[in-house]
């Protein structure tokens, strides 16, 4: 242990020079804590736990009596001989992923504003859930300064002070310890109070687990229109089994939420503007400003990167609808027979028996346009009569060859044309950025989309086909299925819109496979909040029982019910005979048929 304690000196030391700077300047030095009930506490505090790390932030102004330090960690080590010790002084990299759990942490300090608390929670960002125990060395001229009422006012205040600022930062597992034995806790609900416990602590009094029952604690969040996941009810619905007036997944979850945490949320309180569409870069905003804990409304993790987040209610893919092509134009019938380069094949074989015809005929009697109307009959299987008169037999061998091939042409050609007037046919769908490009559709995005579809690298053209809409107009036309454009959307939105097609032959929209993600699925929350752990738990509990399917389904029942979404009935009645039907006989050239008749 000699070791050990020649380290810790070594560190302490590190800071002296500033600290007997500080020690010239006044004649006010730290309150020494007891050392031995501080290690007393931690060990009984260990026995339920068993900690694997303990680790120390040391204030600067602790670094003048180094004897003294060295004999603290000398007696700590001794009592925890197996358990490792991190000492932090002015080092604030984040531990998060380093330490495992257990651990320990405890905060040397003397006031509210002494830097080593700047340091203990900029290392410990994402793991302020840790257990840590707060050791206050107070500075005054002597030890005397809680005897007068003043005096314990002005010490009382040094405590609530530094509490104010553990609750701001969100740690939430927090003790106290100071001078004279004194214990203090945290009561964090419904308000945050300050509880000393000098008299009657006990191991089991520190680090209590308030996350099931927050005793009424105020949660406020603005409530505004984001179809399926968050919407206000106007009036409730006939036969619901709740009466909540928020509605929508995400609002049925956080609700749901709130009930079971014991904490209050008044939603029946609005600003008048919970019709409005959401602005959730704004919500987001809020949050990260701690002007709100949480709201609920979630976001995917596309807009949200980086950020304090809840667990992931879902997992959402960011994709295009768009619409559905229902079937070929029934003048497109004639050219959809054959595939292009079968055609394509037609036309040359026509040009090459037309040459083929002109040389096999007798000199006397060749005409090139005679040899190209032969050509396209023997190809229909039309064969003129004269050709049985022809006065070679290498003609009458041409032409059986011709008839042969036109047979088989012909017959296929009409076996298509007869299954496509049976059936409809399935026409190729908008699947990939060429397909959008290839169709001319225009795709409406959000604002904040369009930057990322720049950053991934999207072809030019594509990104020309692009329209930019804020929330409203959005919503306007994607939730009400209008065909004249495609659209942004993510997989738990077109899963709740997709409802409405359910009973719908041939659907009107459909995803298309230029997607993006996976992304998490998550509400806005200030970083170490004390409401990620319950709400984590609640998620996961929710998501075993099946009850998000259910409330996504009660979310549309009540859309239903409010006239935002509407259940498509099929038609069964047959459309009339439109003239799009006879377009097809432009095709084929009266003149072109009189001259087929001549030349027959």
């Amino acid at each position: 242990m000699a070791l050990n304690s020649t380290i810790a000196l070594l560190m302490l030391s590190s800071g002296s020079s500033m600290s007997n700077t500080m020690s010239n300047e006044t004649q006010a030095v730290p309150q020494l804590v007891n050392s031995s009930f501080l290690i007393d506490i931690v060990s009984s505090i260990h026995d339920i736990y068993k900690f694997h790390n303990f680790v120390f932030f040391i204030s600067e102004r602790l670094t003048i009596d180094t004897d003294t330090a060295a004999d603290f960690f000398q007696d700590f080590w001794d009592t925890f001989p197996t358990v490792p010790v991190l000492i932090m002084i002015d080092n604030a990299q984040v531990m998060d992923g380093y330490l495992s759990t257990p651990s320990l942490c405890l905060v040397l300090t003397t006031e509210r504003d002494d830097p080593v608390m700047d340091v203990a929670a900029d290392s410990m960002r994402g793991i302020r859930y840790f257990k840590t125990l707060f050791i206050l060395f107070p500075i005054e001229e002597s030890d005397d300064f809680y005897q007068t009422f003043e005096d314990y006012n002005r010490f009382y205040e040094t405590i609530r002070m530094l509490y104010d600022w553990v609750w701001m930062k969100q740690f939430i597992n927090t003790a106290l310890i100071t001078v004279k034995n004194n214990v203090f806790i945290l009561d964090p609900y419904p308000t945050p109070t300050l509880v000393n416990i000098t008299e009657t602590w006990q191991p089991e009094s520190f680090f209590i687990n308030y996350g099931s029952d927050l005793k009424g604690y105020v949660i406020n969040t603005p409530i505004r229109y984001d179809l399926p996941r968050v919407f206000y009810m106007k009036r409730p619905r006939i036969g619901a089994r709740t009466k909540h007036q928020v509605t929508g997944v995400s609002g049925k979850i956080f609700t749901a939420f709130i009930s079971t945490i014991n904490a209050t949320f008044n939603e029946s309180w609005t600003d008048g503007l919970e019709s409005e569409p959401v602005d959730i870069n704004n919500i987001i905003k809020m949050v990260e400003e701690k002007h709100l804990e949480i709201s609920m409304h979630t976001y995917t993790g596309l807009i949200g990167d980086g950020r304090a987040t809840s667990y992931p209610i879902g997992i959402n893919d960011w994709c295009i609808m768009v619409p559905y092509r229902n079937r070929s134009p029934e003048h497109m019938y004639l050219q959809n027979g054959f595939q292009q380069y079968t055609w394509l094949l037609i036309c040359f074989s026509i040009l090459y028996i037309t040459i083929g015809i002109w040389l096999c005929s007798p000199s006397q009697s060749r005409d090139l346009s005679l040899s190209f109307l032969q050509a396209i009959c023997s190809t229909i299987l039309i064969v003129p009569l004269r050709v049985l008169m022809a006065p070679t037999l290498r003609m009458h061998f041409i032409f059986i060859l011709l008839f042969l091939m036109g047979f088989f042409i012909t017959n296929l050609y009409v076996s298509k044309m007869a299954s496509f007037l049976t059936t409809t046919t399935e026409q190729p769908q908008i699947n990939s950025v060429q397909d959008v490009i290839d169709a001319g559709l225009k795709i409406m995005i959000m604002d904040y989309e369009y930057d990322i579809l720049v950053s991934n690298n999207f072809p030019e053209p594509f990104m020309d086909l692009l329209v930019k809409a804020n929330k409203q107009v959005m919503d306007d036309h994607r939730d009400r299925f209008n065909t004249s454009y495609g659209y942004s959307i993510q997989s738990d939105r077109w899963n709740f819109l997709n409802i409405q097609q359910r009973y719908l032959k041939k659907p009107l929209f459909r995803l298309s496979q230029i997607c993006l993600g996976p992304y998490y699925h998550v509400f806005p929350l200030q970083s170490d909040s004390h409401l990620a752990a319950p709400l984590q738990s609640f998620i996961m509990f929710a998501s075993q029982l099946g009850l998000i399917k259910c409330w996504k389904n009660e979310a549309f029942a009540d859309a239903l019910y409010l006239g935002y979404v509407r259940m498509m009935l099929v038609n069964e009645s047959l459309p009339p005979l439109s003239t799009n039907f006879f377009r097809s006989l432009c095709f084929l050239r009266p003149e072109t048929q009189l001259k087929i008749g001549n030349f027959c």
